[in-house]
């Protein structure tokens, strides 16, 4: 089975929401299937800003 991690943010305009859609069905016609979405904290620029949430979609596919 393969794995792709992509980061999809965290603040979604009606855009943004429909690029996603686009993003999606772009995996699904490379073979991939959407599996699911967590929350991560990322740390700042260099680890001294504030860390920021963002969301990592999890796709796979049969090898």
């Amino acid at each position: 089975m393969n794995y792709k991690i992509v980061q999809i943010g965290a603040e979604f305009s009606n855009k943004a929401i429909s690029n996603l859609e686009g993003q999606f069905n772009g995996y699904a016609k490379e073979g991939y299937k959407f599996h699911s979405v967590f929350q991560v904290q990322k740390p700042g620029c260099l680890g001294i800003g504030a860390p920021k949430i963002t969301y990592l979609a999890v796709y796979v596919k049969e090898a």
